[in-house]
């Protein structure tokens, strides 16, 4: 029980963020994402090209 209750304790010391601060990590972390996908997969598609090419 003693660890239950520091945990409450704690939870109540956090500082939680905003919504508005909720809002803009997550679309930095989405677009973030996106971004990668592209890149990756931009990636994958140019070597998938050249390797399909260079196996004619």
């Amino acid at each position: 029980m003693k660890f239950i209750s520091s945990v409450i304790k704690e939870m109540h010391t956090v500082t939680w963020p905003t919504f508005s601060e909720n809002v803009h990590n997550t679309t930095i972390v989405v677009f973030t994402g996106l971004a990668f996908a592209l890149i990756f997969g931009g990636a994958d598609w140019v070597f998938e090209q050249g390797i399909t090419w260079l196996s004619k």
